[in-house]
């Protein structure tokens, strides 16, 4: 009986072993086709969002100015810093200074940090959850719309995503004493890391501190969750420290105002509707059912799974800080990495179907996204074009800027197009041959961002022009000023200008993409600025 044992555990080894080794090998070939088609659809001369060129332009003015960090024209300084230190510290000045060659680079810097970012996750999934789970979870994450599309551009979250993913495979490690130690340790500079890149990665911290945790009764539950509790905690203990030793805090900037400015009940549809398009469409519906089917488990069972409690707080905890502010889509990234380790261990329950069947499904969940993201497109837009104030841009493929919706391809061509579109009017405006120009724009960061091409140097500000921001550029003795509309809604940017006698020497100049309904007011022949001038 004894002998019988011994051979029968040892064929269940054999068979979890070769398993595993599937598991392994189908993670690598997924890794193999995400880099791929990252590489393939990477965008080169232009960034994927308007919030990227406001970074650019931070960079840019804090080495044309040698303000470095203390350049007032940087975007996320707070939280971002250490990223924007870095690229101060090893990037030629030559290229901070050039949009032309900045972009790539920050680009280049996003798609390279997500790879070690998504091998990370998948070791720290499987160091829970075992292979099976964590390849799954790779494969929903990494081909959903959402990152796929992410994953071209340059965004500080990638490496954010690539820390906290490092971190997490120090802490679920299973080691005790100074091996934990020092696991800990080095989880608790993984974190610092990426507080440096994106202060966001605090939603995830719950997620390190359940999983693992000792759940064999309350008291073991505490000890265990304050142990677990103690690098995350260091690691923002020790960022607020460094954050106020090297930039100005200012509470406009804080996370209690996040709050004030964005939480309403109105935006929460909108927000939803938003995070299933990143998500996809069919994450999202399988995804609700998965928790359905393990909230009714567990109901049954009358006994909650310990290893359920750190991914449900990755997908809710972020998900509840961002359903108000929902765009881009990009907000939910923390979410749909906990949605795509709950799926991993729905799956990795249901112990009879084989793997070839469950890679099957995960496939068909992958194409299933992109489907009905193209066969909702249509109805998304009328429902956009509804609410959104702006005038359609009747594209040759007709999508939306935030909204990961259509054929990824496709989506991804319009926004390159719409970009380049931006860049040549840009360099247009750079030949201004007026002395004095105002650029009315909604995409003014990528607009402001060419006054610094292949040109003298800039000297940059940004101020409020009543409820109007407006960034102004000096360049070779010519005063520019781009005013973006939306912030003064409903009203009428150029009527408030030409109302102005301190602006009647400004010629002017509208982007004809960023028109609005609020945009009542035509710039009579007589201000509008002419180009074409030596910039």
């Amino acid at each position: 009986m004894e002998r019988t044992q011994v051979e029968q555990a040892r064929g269940h080894l054999d068979v979890r072993g070769y398993t595993a080794r599937i598991d392994i090998a189908v993670a690598i070939a997924a890794l193999v086709v995400f880099i791929s088609i990252e590489y393939i659809f990477q965008y080169q001369n232009v960034l994927g969002e308007s919030d990227l060129y406001r970074v650019l332009i931070g960079i840019m003015d804090g080495a044309e100015s040698g303000r470095g960090l203390n350049s007032p024209m940087h975007y996320d300084r707070e939280f971002g810093f250490g990223y924007l230190a870095a690229i101060y510290h090893f990037v030629d000045p030559a290229i901070l200074r050039d949009p032309d060659r900045l972009a790539p680079l920050m680009n280049e810097i996003g798609l390279w940090t997500l790879v070690p970012g998504l091998v990370c996750f998948w070791m720290a999934v499987r160091l829970v959850h075992g292979a099976l789970a964590a390849t799954v979870a790779l494969i929903v994450f990494a081909f959903s719309p959402m990152i796929v599309d992410l994953g071209t551009s340059g965004h500080q979250v990638l490496p954010m995503f690539a820390f906290l993913s490092a971190a997490a495979v120090f802490l679920f490690l299973p080691v005790k004493g100074w091996v934990a130690v020092l696991a800990g340790v080095a989880a608790t500079l993984a974190l610092i890391a990426g507080f440096l890149s994106r202060g966001e990665i605090f939603l995830a911290f719950p997620w390190l501190v359940l999983s693992r945790i000792d759940t064999r009764d309350f008291r073991h539950f505490m000890i265990s969750g304050f142990i677990r509790s103690v690098p995350p905690l260091a690691s923002m203990v020790l960022f607020l420290m460094l954050q106020k030793s090297v930039v100005d805090v200012r509470m406009a900037n804080s996370v209690g105002q996040y709050f004030f400015e964005f939480y309403t009940w109105a935006t929460i549809i909108p927000g939803a509707v938003y995070m299933a398009t990143g998500l996809g469409l069919a994450t999202t519906a399988i995804g609700g059912l998965a928790l359905a089917w393990l909230v009714w488990s567990v109901i049954r069972a009358r006994k909650y799974p310990a290893e359920l409690l750190g991914p449900l707080a990755l997908v809710v905890i972020p998900m509840a800080f961002f359903l108000p502010n929902p765009m881009p889509t990009r907000h939910f990234l923390l979410t749909l990495a906990g949605v795509g380790i709950v799926l991993g261990i729905v799956v990795s329950r249901q112990r009879e179907i084989g793997r070839a069947t469950v890679y099957g499904l995960v496939t068909a969940l992958v194409v299933g996204n992109q489907v009905l993201a193209e066969v909702a497109r249509p109805a998304l837009l009328r429902a956009n074009r509804a609410h959104s104030p702006y005038l359609p841009l009747h594209d040759a493929y007709e999508t939306t800027t935030h909204a990961n919706i259509g054929w990824f391809w496709q989506h991804h061509a319009a926004l390159i197009a719409r970009r380049e579109r931006w860049q040549a009017f840009g360099d247009m405006i750079s030949t201004s041959c007026d002395p004095h120009t105002i650029i009315f724009s909604d995409e003014n960061p990528q607009l402001f961002s060419r006054l610094y091409a292949a040109g003298p140097p800039v000297t940059a500000d940004e101020y409020w022009y009543g409820r109007f921001a407006v960034k102004r550029a000096v360049r070779n003795g010519k005063d520019f000023l781009i005013l973006e509309k939306m912030n003064g809604w409903p009203d009428d940017a150029v009527a408030a200008v030409l109302a102005d006698p301190a602006l009647r020497d400004y010629k002017l100049v509208e982007d004809p993409w960023t028109m609005s309904k609020y945009d009542r007011t035509p710039i009579p022949a007589s201000r509008e600025a002419t180009f074409g001038c030596k910039p």
